[in-house]
This record gives C-alpha cells, structure tokens and sequence, in this order.
C-alpha cells in the first residue's frame, strides 16, 4: 500500500448513489468533471474516468448498505476520492479487486496515492488522489 495523504484542497461535495446501476455513470461523469475543474491534462482525466469506473463496481460491492458513497475534494491541479465507509478489511480489497490479466491492479496504476483509514467503527476508508503529474507503481 502506498503511503500518503489526501488533496487538502476544496471540498467539492460528496456523492451517494444508492441503485446500483447509476453507480458508475454518475461517479464518471462526476469525477470527470471535477477532474476537468482542477485542471488535470486530458490523459490524466482519462484515468479519472476510469478510477471512478473501477470504484463504482469494487466500493458498492464491498459497501455495508450497499451504496456507494464517495466523497470529492479539488486542490490546485489535484483530485481526491474519499470512498466509504467500506467494510472492515475491504479498503484494500477494492484496490487488488480492479486486478486485470496482464495489466495488474488498474486502481494502483492509475491513482497516485491511496490509503486506507481503519479508525472509524463503520469500518474502512479508502482514499486516493489522482494528480496532473503521472502515475507511480509500486
């Protein structure tokens, strides 16, 4: 897991999506236009979309109620997701679930920075932070 912090920057709102099949053209669309709010090349609003795709699917998944919520934060060429609460234990499983044959962990190629905070009883958040510089593997 990579360490680090959020995007300390504006907090852009928070998103809740409550049927599962709006989950991942809602947060897209959201995400691009925050990603496009804060700047960020094109390539780089690309993965944006992408991320919040990947996110859609694993975080409902791995949701205690089943919603996704999300939580959007814009600073100075930076986008930061806040995703939860997860259950216990599935922050970092939402990451290694966006795993595809031959590319690896799309979430950790494309993102550079997440963490999971495990202090909350609700159980797990994931946060990540998605800038106009590239990406980092690990």
């Amino acid at each position: 897991m990579n360490g680090g912090t959020l995007v300390e920057g504006a907090r852009a709102g928070r998103l809740r999506v409550r049927r599962a099949s709006l989950g991942e053209p809602v947060l897209e669309r959201v995400v691009a236009a925050l990603a496009a709010r804060a700047d960020l090349p094109i390539d780089r609003l690309a993965d944006a979309q992408l991320v919040a795709s990947a996110l859609a699917v694993g975080a409902s998944l791995h949701s205690p109620d089943g919603d996704l919520c999300v939580g959007l934060d814009v600073d100075g060429g930076s986008l930061g997701l806040v995703v939860g609460p997860l259950n216990r234990g599935a922050g970092a499983r939402v990451i290694s679930d966006s795993r595809l044959p031959g590319v690896g962990v799309v979430l950790e190629r494309l993102v550079d920075d997440w963490s999971v905070e495990s202090d909350d009883p609700a159980g797990d958040t994931l946060l990540l932070t998605i800038g106009a510089g590239g990406t980092t593997t690990s």
